[in-house]
């Protein structure tokens, strides 16, 4: 009764329809909806909950995923023998685990999200530009590790039903996918709805359990297939690479590309992870080993398991893990089998949706609530990304090896070069200073409005980025279509857009200089992270600012110097008008 009755209370008018349908608290944000709600103001102590043990559990649990086995085993059945996969991974690995540390300090330091840390590099309202990109990216990839899981559950299915579940009416061959893949794979879909209600503090708790239960199901998959493979030795016997010379090398840089690429998308969303970090630290070192050594783990048994299906059965190297399932059980269909098959299927998909969420759900929910804050929040945006990753079909995506790693190099070069300037921009230009009060500062002369709110600097340096290497992407389609040296260029990837956007965003700050803090502190001297220092958490001394998903604390209570008789007299002001607290503090420093 009382949702019917919220539910006639809401169609009685357009006000009361607007205002049930607006993000819970809204009216805190009244005026300046634009700009935040309680899910994008920094994160509160209370919710400050993840240390570094959760961040290496994380990755531990993430490295063990459809998504991953696939990329690595990718390598081996587009020509590169165990050992050069091999190499390939850990070179890829290294990169990858130093810029994903990189990029999640601005959230540890200051507690804020990816949507409003780039409105420092790229502009407040430039920023929502790269939010948006960020979002499509999320989408498509939520899609996709859906359908992995929709794939390796399928094989959990056929292990109970045996042929009752493969012989199910089919699909057309047009449709690229089987009836009882598709079945599967809406199975999983609605099994995931109910994990969008989980907050993001709250579900690191699920990944500790992902980090125990699935190790051991790989491992034991990779060891039995080498065994029946008759030993390492035989591998690259089984996987002889068929290109030499700069041919190889150039696969060698196409190879790491695709390490990095699988995964982008966890790189550009750290600061969604980190801002939850109980210390910066805790979102430091620790998960770059992790993440390094896992990641190598992975690879390693990957193509090892790749490699050794090809020694035992022949045919042509399997590099999806539902493919090298079902191998297996065509082979050894008996009961053994099949309740060892259905555990890692079973094990894999619970750990594949998990990744899904951390990677892609809760990043598309921090990005939608950037772009339409009164509207939404994490959990909304959640439920959204959840309905829009069925409508892009993406299963359309997977049909082999060679257009897979062509699919991953398309999005790496638009987010590298995002990684790019935000890197440069943080490290180099701003030397780890973020004012997050200026964040939320929407009004002409704010310190992150630039140029009518975009910084034109960081987006030439993203679009030299992205433009370089883009005829590149064309030719991997259609190789008569560019100059082969635009294709080379293309392979370069991820390495190329970086290096790109990175030195031209520091060649225009060079010559177009921007302030660093506002107008008001700007004789204090730049040092490095001094507004991260966590007595400061990106406001001065004198500043009185907090979000307003926090209680307003006194100079005492907040372990700050005193403020000034005027400083005082401002947030009283401020408080008569019925400004914000994320407002108050223009009056301070202007």
């Amino acid at each position: 009764m009382t949702i019917l009755r919220r539910a006639r209370q809401a169609l009685s008018s357009p006000a009361a329809f607007v205002s049930a349908i607006e993000t819970p608290g809204s009216e805190e944000f009244r005026g300046r909806h634009q700009w935040s709600n309680k899910d994008l103001d920094p994160t509160p102590v209370s919710e400050r909950k993840w240390t570094k043990w959760d961040y290496m559990a994380l990755w531990w649990g993430s490295a063990f995923n459809a998504n991953a086995w696939a990329a690595a085993s990718s390598l081996v059945s587009v020509g590169l023998d165990f050992s050069q996969a091999m190499g390939v991974t850990i070179v890829g690995s290294a990169i990858m685990s130093l810029a994903t540390v990189a990029n999640a300090r601005q959230g540890a330091l200051y507690h804020i999200g990816y949507p409003i840390a780039v409105r420092s590099q790229m502009g407040v309202w430039g920023g929502y530009f790269f939010v948006f990109l960020r979002a499509v990216v999320a989408i498509v990839w939520y899609g996709i590790q859906s359908y992995y899981t929709g794939r390796l559950f399928s094989v959990a299915l056929r292990c109970i039903f045996g042929h009752k579940w493969t012989d199910i009416k089919p699909f057309p061959i047009s449709a690229d996918i089987t009836s009882s893949d598709f079945t599967a794979f809406m199975l999983i879909y609605l099994l995931q709805l109910p994990l969008m209600f989980i907050h993001p503090s709250n579900i690191r708790r699920a990944f500790e359990v992902k980090a125990f239960i699935l190790p051991p199901c790989a491992i034991g998959l990779t060891a039995w297939a080498c065994v029946k493979a008759g030993g390492f030795g035989k591998f690259n016997l089984a996987t002889k690479t068929t290109i030499h010379g700069s041919a190889l090398g150039w696969a060698w840089m196409n190879g790491i590309n695709t390490v990095i690429s699988s995964v982008s998308p966890m790189m550009l969303n750290q600061p969604d992870l980190a801002r939850y970090a109980t210390k910066p630290g805790e979102a430091g070192v620790y998960q770059g080993w992790a993440m390094f050594i896992c990641k190598i783990l992975v690879s390693f048994m990957s193509v090892a398991t790749t490699s050794a299906l090809k020694v035992a059965y022949g045919g042509a190297a399997t590099w999806n893990l539902w493919d090298q399932l079902s191998l297996i059980l065509d082979h050894n269909w008996n009961p053994l089998a099949r309740f060892s098959v259905f555990l890692v299927a079973t094990i894999f998909s619970f750990a594949t949706i998990l990744t899904n969420i951390s990677a892609n759900s809760i990043p598309f929910g921090a990005d939608s609530t950037g772009v339409a804050p009164r509207w939404l929040t994490i959990r909304r945006g959640q439920i959204l990304c959840w309905i829009l990753g069925l409508a892009i079909v993406p299963w359309k995506f997977l049909v082999d090896a060679a257009k897979f790693i062509t699919f991953l190099g398309s999005y790496t070069i638009l987010m590298g070069a995002v990684i790019g300037v935000v890197l440069c921009d943080f490290f180099v230009i701003r030397r780890g200073n973020i004012h997050v009060p200026s964040c939320y500062d929407g009004t002409p002369g704010g310190l992150y409005y630039f140029t009518r709110g975009v910084n034109w600097r960081g987006c030439i340096a993203w679009l030299c980025g992205f433009i370089v290497p883009f005829p590149g992407l064309i030719g991997s389609y259609d190789i008569n279509a560019v100059n082969p040296a635009a294709i080379k260029m293309y392979e370069l990837g991820w390495l190329l857009s970086v290096s790109i956007s990175f030195s031209v965003h520091w060649i225009l700050n060079l010559i177009f200089p921007v302030p660093v803090f506002p107008r008001k502190y700007q004789d204090i001297p730049v040092t490095y992270e001094y507004l991260g220092d966590q007595t400061r958490n990106g406001v001065f001394d004198d500043e009185h600012w907090a979000g307003p998903s926090e209680p307003q604390l006194s100079q005492v209570e907040s372990g700050t110097p005193s403020t000034s008789v005027g400083d005082h007299d401002d947030e009283k002001k401020a408080r008569s008008n019925h400004v914000s607290p994320a407002e108050s503090y223009v009056l301070a420093i202007r």
